[in-house]
């Protein structure tokens, strides 16, 4: 009986090789396939040593989702004595046309500890997937840090991402610092999106940012990032009306903040985002013990191009930056990779002890601008115009180490901060 689904599966696969991420027709077949479960992704909701959030995407028909999950041996097939989970559905209406949305927060579960799972139903199964758990205690990890995906072709984003988590396999999640795609409610640029990921999100957590190009519509006005917050489920313990958005979350020793930087598009629905943001972080910042404070957000503060940039941003935030003594302070939006000086105040610090180190991330995708430049407070600047980049962070005890590498692998900048 199972003869025709996998004849069926292998012609879809030659379909999709043929056609590549970006075509039209893929997506609308993606979008019509019925009970097939695809775009698999992982998250973290709650807290990462303890719980997994799976996430994935059927036909809209398809109301039964399921995880089946156990610890991973060694050896053999998926295990019999696995526990399986009925996952929560939500319809979600695109510009394709509708689909299911399956999501599932896996709890109790063991730190540092290798899984096994897999999702859809006893109709049709996905291939095994694995992740693991954080650690109980302090120990060393690394991350992976996307610049802007947004693309023209989500073949150069795919390979980025490839290139990547092939050199950093024991990366523990990645997150992209907002424009994932170039226009944030064309469903089709989602796809590519997720095609470019699949082999890196299956196995390891997104947690990603949102940018001010996940909130533009095919037609260019503005919207909420709908999208973003439908596929991605995220903590819910950001501000009123900003939750799913702006978010915190620890790792080990290290407490990460999401900042929404998007007033200019959102303003007119959240005319007080910013200012909901600053009280909200501050309170945030005030209760974490973690050793290291590390923030997202899409627009720079200390920016890459002629001119001030956006200084509503930076008066929200510097000040509770330096108040807590936030470590680093990575951004998006210009396409460069750079990083400051140690900042307090705007002006130079003496060492990233008594001050915040401000990094661009650079670009994942095909999109570059002709107009960033060095500026006074660029410590180091790099032109990714040539070649895409990504930045691996470890974190180590008393170190955070920072490098950034080309698609290709070549080293672009490396440097770290210690701590007592």
């Amino acid at each position: 009986m199972q003869k025709p689904k996998t004849v069926l599966h292998i012609l879809f696969l030659v379909i999709v090789l043929l056609l590549g991420t970006s075509s039209p027709l893929f997506s609308s077949l993606a979008v019509d396939a019925a009970g097939t479960p695809d775009h698999i992704r992982l998250t973290w909701a709650a807290e990462p040593a303890v719980t997994q959030t799976i996430t994935w995407r059927t036909g809209a028909a398809t109301v039964n989702g399921q995880v089946q999950y156990a610890e991973a041996a060694r050896f053999g097939q998926f295990p019999q004595k696995s526990i399986t989970v009925s996952a929560e559905v939500e319809g979600l209406t695109t510009n394709l046309g509708d689909v299911a949305t399956h999501s599932v927060t896996l709890t109790g579960l063991k730190p540092d500890t290798r899984y096994v799972y897999r999702v859809g139903g006893p109709e049709e199964w996905s291939p095994p997937y694995y992740f693991t758990t954080a650690p109980g205690t302090v120990r060393p990890f690394k991350f992976l840090i996307f610049g802007d995906s947004q693309s023209v072709n989500y073949g150069v984003w795919r390979t980025t991402a490839y290139n990547a988590y092939q050199t950093n396999p024991d990366a523990a999640f990645f997150t992209n610092v907002g424009d994932l795609v170039d226009v944030g409610q064309d469903y089709a640029q989602w796809q590519s999106w997720f095609n470019g990921a699949q082999g890196m999100i299956e196995t390891i957590p997104a947690m990603p940012v949102t940018g001010n190009h996940e909130c533009y519509t095919p037609s260019r006005s503005m919207s909420r990032p709908v999208l973003f917050t439908s596929q991605f489920k995220l903590p819910l313990n950001g501000p009123d009306g900003l939750k799913g958005q702006v978010y915190s979350f620890d790792y080990a020793n290290v407490h990460f903040v999401m900042l929404d930087s998007q007033q200019s598009e959102q303003g007119r629905f959240m005319p007080n985002m910013l200012e909901d943001q600053k009280v909200w972080l501050e309170k945030d910042l005030q209760a974490t013990q973690k050793k290291w404070k590390v923030v997202f957000l899409h627009r720079p503060l200390y920016n890459n191009k002629p001119g001030e940039g956006d200084g509503n941003i930076r008066r929200t935030f510097a000040g509770i930056f330096d108040k807590y003594h936030v470590d680093v302070v990575f951004t998006g939006h210009d396409h460069a990779y750079s990083r400051t000086y140690p900042l307090f105040g705007g002006l130079k610090a003496d060492s990233p002890a008594q001050g915040t180190v401000y990094v661009a991330t650079g670009r994942s995708g095909t999109k570059t601008y002709p107009n960033i430049i060095a500026k006074e407070w660029h410590e180091f600047f790099y032109n990714p115009a040539v070649e895409p980049n990504y930045l691996a962070v470890e974190v180590n005890g008393s170190s955070l180490k920072v490098k950034a590498f080309k698609q290709s692998g070549d080293l672009v900048d490396a440097w770290e901060i210690h701590k007592q």
